[in-house]
């Protein structure tokens, strides 16, 4: 693709030019990504992910195509798999059992064995390897990184019996909101809840302190130099820097090596505690965890009565609730570990591999091995290659992509599929399932994620960078959200989500904070604008555009 492509110049695959159904996967990468993050980290997660699928028994593969830099993935039969049954009952009874020990393995065997890996990751000095080791050390990563991802295959079992404690609250209680049962997976402790906490204490340092005051103040792009000017603010930095050392290997995103972390641009650090100084003390992300935690004892307590006269029922309830409470945690803290830090800490192993490749003279900068591909950078190590010409005409076919919106699906239509790992995870966590799209104009349909009723000032937010704008009782309208994102609802008074189901992390964070939310909409972002009023009825899943 030359250097001077345009956006219409791009093109996507007509139906009858593509075999099998492809979805958009926005929920994660509603962004185009570079082609080393596609090659080593999108490819090594339909790797990993394919090992733990099969090696639980599931016939689905997980395929992945990168289409003018987008996301394109599809859960679908291996044809090259026999699965150990291909009964179905005796498929959901064996998946079922595997399932529900997928938090205690998360807990003892699964976390445990990540942390000693991304600790290597995070400070091995990779500059000073001589290129025979960083050849290894390439490998080591790659190795590695599907790992991370075959983990994350097997906890995406957790899904399961949360979807399966729901489905059960629902038939004993006959609830009127039908998804109120979801209710019962929150209220946990979490490496989310654990930042945002984080943060709010650094923000009340802030608020009782004249000096740091003043300078927070500041456009957060200014604030780093403005404390170095004092005894006290230069305390702050080296209080932020500690808590960035912990919750710093994150950025906006999933998958983007591209993307600055938190350590590298402290801007959206600094930005969010301007934003938590504008909110009193009820709004501690602490004290949000423990009305979700009451709210979930008020439900379980109220289900035990109603079942007490029938013993078998409340053991079913009481084995669905010990399993299914891993659920949140493993959701919010497996991101830490592998969305999050795993793909920060890769970055800073490629950015020093670009440092080597630009004195070889592969190519002009660094970043530049983000455009490359792995069999290409296998090359680099190896032989005498100049990969500048390739580098450029990738990166304007990058810029290219940012400038357009793809299609949503390729192909076939997404078929449905009694499988419950499929249901849990393509229905419930990702949303691709379609939605009927409402015909009045002013209305828009989702997913109902969080219950209740809300009208607000519309903001719409596609990074952490835009969220400085928004005020306390916006409606925070966005493509997604990962955990880098939870401080944003301690601030906005409902959510509205283009992508994601009703075990998103949208759905999820929204339920725990108390907010209405309707996520898998598809459009909220294209139709929604800045200052629109809108009413978010989190409860049937409808917005209404009450004045544009």
């Amino acid at each position: 693709m030359s250097s001077m492509t345009s956006a219409t110049q791009l093109a996507f695959p007509s139906p009858q030019e593509l075999e099998g159904y492809w979805d958009w996967d926005k929920i994660h990468a509603p962004r185009p990504l570079t082609p080393l993050a596609g090659d080593a980290v999108v490819m090594g997660m339909s790797e990993g992910f394919t090992i733990a699928q099969h090696a639980f028994g599931s016939p689905l593969a997980l395929r992945c195509r990168m289409v003018n830099n987008y996301l394109y993935a599809a859960f679908t039969p291996d044809p090259s798999f026999t699965p150990p049954t291909t009964d179905p009952d005796e498929y959901s009874r064996a998946l079922e059992e595997i399932a529900f020990r997928t938090g205690e393995r998360w807990t003892n065997e699964w976390e445990p064995s990540l942390i000693p890996i991304l600790h290597k990751l995070r400070t091995t000095d990779f500059d000073a390897m001589s290129d025979a080791e960083l050849r290894d050390a390439f490998e080591e990563q790659i190795k590695n990184h599907i790992y991370m991802w075959e983990i994350h295959g097997w906890i995406n079992l957790s899904l399961l019996p949360a979807t399966a404690l729901t489905d059960f609250y629902n038939a004993e209680m006959q609830p009127a909101d039908r998804n109120e049962g979801w209710q019962l997976l929150q209220g946990y402790k979490t490496r989310s809840i654990d930042a945002g906490s984080g943060l709010f204490r650094l923000s009340r340092t802030v608020k009782t302190s004249p000096v740091l005051s003043k300078v927070f103040e500041l456009d957060p792009s200014g604030i780093p130099a403005a404390l170095e000017a004092s005894d006290e603010g230069k305390a702050f930095l080296e209080e932020l820097r500690t808590y960035l050392e912990e919750f710093g290997w994150r950025s906006d995103g999933i998958y983007e090596l591209g993307d600055a972390t938190w350590r590298e641009d402290m801007t959206i650090p600094l930005n969010t505690i301007q934003g938590y100084l504008r909110l009193g003390e009820e709004h501690n992300p602490e004290l949000a965890m423990v009305r979700a935690s009451e709210r979930r004892e008020e439900l379980s307590s109220a289900a035990r009565a109603k079942l007490a006269s029938d013993p078998a029922k409340v053991r079913r309830f009481d084995e669905l609730m010990e399993a299914a409470k891993y659920n949140t945690r493993v959701v919010e803290d497996h991101s830490y570990w592998i969305d999050q830090m795993g793909v920060a800490a890769l970055r800073r192993f490629f950015l020093s591999l670009g440092k080597r490749l630009t004195q070889r003279g592969v190519f002009d900068r660094p970043d530049d091995v983000l455009f490359l591909y792995k069999d290409e950078i296998r090359q680099a190590l190896g032989e005498k290659v100049d990969f500048r010409q390739q580098v450029a005409q990738r990166r304007a076919a990058f810029e290219v992509a940012k400038s357009i919106v793809p299609p949503d699906h390729l192909g076939e239509a997404t078929p449905a599929n009694p499988d419950p790992f499929f249901v849990a995870i393509v229905d419930k966590m990702l949303g691709f399932l379609p939605i009927e799209p409402s015909t009045d104009p002013s209305i828009i349909t989702g997913v109902a994620a969080s219950p209740g009723t809300a009208q607000g000032t519309v903001k719409v937010v596609r990074t952490l960078v835009e969220a400085s704008k928004l005020q306390q009782g916006d409606i925070m309208v966005c493509e997604m959200t990962v955990p880098t994102w939870v401080p944003l609802f301690a601030t906005v008074r409902a959510v509205v989500a283009d992508s994601g189901g009703i075990l998103s992390h949208c759905a999820i964070v929204a339920r725990e904070f108390g907010l209405p939310a309707v996520v898998g909409t598809r459009v909220g972002t294209t139709t929604l604008r800045d200052g629109m009023t809108i009413t978010v009825d989190g409860a049937r899943g409808l917005v209404r555009i009450d004045s544009r």
